[in-house]
């Protein structure tokens, strides 16, 4: 027989404590103790009213990567401020003065544990929106740090459309800092689709073999017109085709359609690599829009393994091959 927390308690409270006040507090127990079925969906992109339909039902921990004074000023309740920087808690300088490298393993592992993240703790990484698009890049090159630290693509997931797309629907925002708990997070270090140089250099003009090249920087800096400053010459690794990490959002900063994806995908690459053959590499100016390439062929198109990560990116490719840079629209 089942008994409601009402029915107990009005043998136990004094009279003048309504039943149908007890009702009521019953009702908000139960639904907070009861995960509702769609929270037990966790996507790689989740929506706004998932979010805040969710977030206090699970084991999660939601990161705001904006910068810390918009963090400030509103956020989602309870989200922590973790603002994605060059050198942060997601990224440091490597040699040779390589910006975006991954941070140190046990660094970051420790830093993870100290926000709350434990052994089977769920993230939703938070962003702003801009143009040009390095804020939407923030949460898929920390989504593929996690993956580094060992958390699977099960547990992370992105906000989709940022913190903007939450204040759109009239969702409750705060300026109060939440109380961290921490948890001992050990991770696996997954090092399984990071690529080096060398293993770049071997792979380039190969596409009759189905591998292909990405570069997801904008079109101008691509063919050479313009030279980012990080970069010691103009152009991109031989062979590599150009789709520029910017088409991935919609203007509002969601990101566009799976078909449109593909689409853009297939544009440039054809049926030559797929989710059962042939390889991907991506890489950009540091690593940071390739990543939102890598978090795509991935998490949303299902590329899987097929995919590399070349985290030196042109900067490191244009310091140790300054004679082997590709100017022009062409691969």
């Amino acid at each position: 027989m089942k008994f409601s927390l009402a029915a107990l308690a009005t043998g136990l409270l004094p009279a003048a404590v309504s039943a149908a006040a007890l009702s009521v507090r019953a009702a908000e127990v139960e639904s907070r103790a009861i995960t509702p079925l769609t929270c037990l969906v966790f996507g790689d992109l989740v929506s706004p009213w998932w979010l805040n339909r969710c977030k206090d039902h699970l084991d999660m921990v939601v990161i705001d990567l904006r910068e810390a004074a918009e963090y400030a000023t509103s956020h989602i309740p309870g989200s922590i401020s973790s603002p994605f920087e060059p050198i942060s808690a997601w990224s440091q300088m490597g040699p040779g003065d390589l910006l975006l490298e991954l941070p140190e393993f046990s660094t970051l592992t420790a830093y993870l544990g100290s926000i709350g993240v434990g052994a089977n703790t769920k993230i939703v990484l938070v962003n702003g929106v801009a143009v040009p698009a390095f804020p939407q890049a923030a949460s898929p090159r920390v989504a593929t740090t996690l993956k580094f630290a060992g958390l699977s693509e099960g547990r992370v997931s992105v906000l989709d459309g940022g913190f903007p797309a939450w204040t759109a629907e009239s969702l409750p925002v705060t300026t109060a800092v939440p109380t961290l708990t921490p948890k001992t997070f050990v991770g696996s270090q997954d090092r399984s689709f990071l690529v080096d140089i060398n293993y770049v250099a071997a792979r380039i003009n190969k596409r009759n073999q189905g591998i292909f090249l990405i570069d997801g920087r904008d079109q101008a800096v691509y063919n050479g017109s313009v030279l980012e400053q990080w970069a010691s010459t103009p152009g991109h690794i031989p062979s590599a085709v150009n789709i520029p990490a910017q088409t991935i959002w919609n203007p509002d900063g969601s990101f566009k359609s799976t078909f449109e994806l593909l689409a853009l995908v297939r544009s440039k690459v054809g049926y030559g690599a797929s989710r059962s053959y042939g390889e991907i590499i991506v890489y950009c100016g540091v690593g940071g829009y390739a990543s939102s390439w890598y978090f795509v062929l991935t998490r949303i198109l299902g590329f899987g393994g097929n995919v590399k990560f070349f985290d030196g990116s042109a900067q490191q490719w244009s310091q140790v091959y300054p004679d082997n840079m590709t100017v022009g629209n062409n691969p």
